[in-house]
C-alpha cells in the first residue's frame, strides 16, 4: 500500500478496534448482570467476574463488531472531510477505489477474525460457561455453611447446612428441590462433604432421607440411606447441562453432528442455524465495509449532504442486516435460504464495489434527503431549547 493508504487503513483500524472494545466492555456489563446470581453466590466473585467476562467475549464481539466498523470507518471519513484530506486526495487525481481500498483491506481481515472467533474461540467459550456456573452453585453451598442460612440455587431449590465441622465436613444438610411441578423432594442428611473430581463437583450426603411427594397429595414416601451423591451439575438448569447444545460444537462436530446427543433432537434445525452463521456472518462485514466507502468516499463541502450520505449508509447496513437475520431464521428449514447466506453478502460487496470502482456518487432519492433534513432541524432546535434557558441563567446571574 502507499502511505496514504497506510495513513486511512491505521486510522480506520485504530478507531475501530477502540470503538469494538468500549462497545464490547458496555455489552459485557448487561450480560453479567443477566447473570449477576453466579457473582453474588460465589466465594471468589472476582474471579469469577473475570472467568464470565471471557466465556462472554465471543458472543458479544461477534454482534457487535460490525457496528463498530461503521463507527470507525464514518468517524474518520468525516474527519478527513471535514479537515478537506478528501478534496486534496481528489485533486491530486486519485480516484474512489484509491480511498475504497483500504477500508475494504481492513473489512476483510477483520471479517476473518470473526470467522476464527466464531468456529474456535466461541465453541471454546460456551463450554467454559457450563462449568462456571457448576462451580458457582457449589460456591453457593460453602456460602450456606458459613451463613446457616437457607441459599436459593434457582427457582424452587434451597439449601442449607446448620453447622460446619473439623476437617471440611457439614453437619445438618437440608436441600429442598421444587422444580417439578408434579413432585417435591426434600434430602436431608446428619453429615456430608464437598468432593471435587476431575469431571464433576459433588456433594456426598451421608446418614440422612429423602422424602417424596406428589403436587398437592398427601402421601409421602421416604427413602433411608447410608450415602447419597448428587452431581452439582444436577443444579444447572437444563438449558445448561447435559450434552453440548449446537452453539458448544466445534464445526466438524455440526457437520457430521452425534445423533446419540440428548439435545440432537430437540434442537436438530439449529444446527443448520448454527453453520450458516459461522460461515457467512462475517461476509457482512466486507459487505458494510463496501457500503461506507461507497457513500462517504467522495469529498462533500456541504456538511448537510454529508450528514444524509452518513445516515444513508447506515441506513443501508442497517437494511441489510434485517434482511440477513430473516435469511439466516430461514435457512433453519430451507435448503434455498442456507444458500442465501453466501450469495447475498457477496451480491451485496460486488454491487457496492462496482459503484465504487465506476465512481458513482451514491446518494439518497429526494424525498428520503428531505426526511433526513427535517430530522436533523428537529433535533437540533430541541437541543437548541433545551440549551437556551442554562445560557439565560448564567447571564441573569451575571447582571
Amino acid at each position: 500500500m502507499k502511505q496514504i493508504e497506510r495513513y486511512i487503513f491505521g486510522r480506520i483500524a485504530s478507531l475501530t478496534l477502540l470503538s469494538l472494545s468500549a462497545i464490547t466492555i458496555l455489552a459485557l456489563t448487561t450480560q453479567i448482570l443477566i447473570r449477576v446470581d453466579v457473582l453474588t453466590t460465589s466465594n471468589s466473585a472476582l474471579l469469577t467476574f473475570f472467568k464470565l467476562s471471557l466465556t462472554l467475549v465471543p458472543e458479544v464481539v461477534l454482534a457487535v463488531a460490525p457496528f463498530a466498523l461503521l463507527v470507525g470507518i464514518g468517524r474518520i471519513l468525516t474527519t478527513m472531510n471535514e479537515d478537506s484530506e478528501l478534496v486534496v486526495i481528489e485533486a491530486s487525481g486519485a480516484s474512489n477505489i484509491f480511498i475504497a481500498k483500504p477500508i475494504i483491506l481492513f473489512s476483510v481481515l477483520l471479517g476473518i477474525g470473526l470467522l476464527l472467533v466464531a468456529n474456535f474461540a466461541g465453541p471454546k467459550a460456551n463450554r467454559n460457561l457450563y462449568s462456571i456456573l457448576s462451580g458457582s452453585n457449589t460456591d453457593i453451598i460453602s456460602l450456606a455453611i458459613s451463613s446457616g442460612k437457607f441459599r436459593k440455587i434457582e427457582n424452587g431449590l434451597y439449601i442449607q447446612v446448620a453447622e460446619s465441622l473439623p476437617g471440611g465436613g457439614m453437619g445438618g444438610i437440608f436441600l429442598s428441590d421444587r422444580r417439578d411441578p408434579s413432585a417435591e423432594l426434600i434430602y436431608y442428611a446428619k453429615v456430608g462433604t464437598l468432593k471435587k473430581t476431575d469431571n464433576a463437583n459433588l456433594l456426598v450426603m451421608n446418614d440422612g432421607e429423602i422424602h417424596r411427594s406428589a403436587a398437592g397429595g398427601e402421601q409421602v414416601s421416604v427413602v433411608n440411606f447410608k450415602s447419597y451423591v448428587l452431581d452439582m451439575a444436577s443444579f444447572i438448569p437444563s438449558t445448561e447441562k447435559g450434552d453440548p447444545l449446537p452453539k458448544e460444537l466445534y464445526l466438524p462436530e455440526l457437520l457430521e453432528p452425534d445423533t446419540t446427543n440428548s439435545n440432537y433432537e430437540s434442537h436438530r434445525l439449529f444446527y443448520n442455524y448454527e453453520i450458516h452463521f459461522r460461515l457467512s456472518s462475517w461476509l457482512y462485514t466486507i459487505a458494510f465495509g463496501a457500503i461506507m466507502a461507497a457513500f462517504l468516499a467522495n469529498a462533500q463541502s456541504n456538511r448537510a449532504q454529508h450528514f444524509q450520505r452518513i445516515a444513508s449508509a447506515v441506513i443501508t447496513c442497517v437494511i441489510v442486516r434485517v434482511i440477513a437475520g430473516i435469511i439466516l431464521e430461514n435457512s433453519k428449514t430451507s435448503v434455498f435460504a442456507g444458500a442465501l447466506n453466501y450469495i447475498f453478502p457477496i451480491f451485496v460487496t460486488l454491487l457496492f464495489m462496482l459503484q465504487i470502482y465506476a465512481g458513482y456518487s451514491l446518494k439518497l432519492p429526494k424525498s428520503a434527503q428531505n426526511l433526513i433534513d427535517r430530522l436533523q432541524e428537529r433535533i437540533t432546535s430541541i437541543f437548541e431549547r433545551r440549551t437556551k434557558p442554562t445560557s439565560q441563567t448564567k447571564n441573569n446571574g451575571a447582571v
